[in-house]
């Protein structure tokens, strides 16, 4: 068998080295005169790793513009607020204004309520802040809180009078 691997070797059919490197001179000389120059076939083709041209880096000019299939821009973390109403609208009897007035009462008298619930939590606030870590500056931030959700309970109140005056001036009347 040994005999049969060498005889296959020694009688396989050989490649003819002289056609390969006819190949490449005539593949050289077409590039050669691709090029158009002596210069270019004396020198062979350029060997290494040549350098690539790049551009400088610059920051994006994006102008910031949402695409509304993405994410619409009225959305945002908080709903939108409802409009407060101008005043009241036209009434063709008392008995509508009274009606109106009432429903206007009711949502009154309920911002007022989450007002005073606010403002009854003011004081436990205050003692555990005064217990927490670093309560110089977290009074300082509760002291402006304050003032506002106090703000916010006086004008409910005032709300409420202005609103019940009106029913009993329209219900005397």
């Amino acid at each position: 068998m040994v005999i049969a691997i060498v005889v296959a070797i020694i009688a396989w059919p050989r490649s003819d080295d002289s056609q390969t490197g006819a190949k490449r001179k005539g593949n050289a000389a077409s590039r050669a005169d691709d090029d158009k120059g002596t210069v270019a076939a004396a020198k062979g083709p350029a060997g290494g790793v040549a350098p690539r041209a790049y551009d400088e880096a610059t920051p994006p000019s994006r102008s910031g513009r949402i695409n509304p299939a993405v994410r619409l821009p009225s959305l945002g973390m908080a709903p939108d607020t409802t409009p407060r109403d101008e005043g009241p609208p036209t009434f063709k009897s008392t008995a509508e204004e009274i009606a109106w007035y009432e429903k206007k009462l009711e949502q009154a008298e309920k911002a007022l309520e989450d007002r005073k619930t606010f403002y009854d939590r003011l004081p436990g606030m205050r003692e555990r802040i005064e217990k927490g870590p670093d309560p110089a500056r977290n009074l300082q931030t509760f002291e402006g809180r304050k003032k506002i959700v106090e703000e916010n309970y006086a004008k409910a109140q005032a709300d409420v009078l202005a609103l019940e005056r009106k029913l009993a001036e329209l219900r005397g009347a």
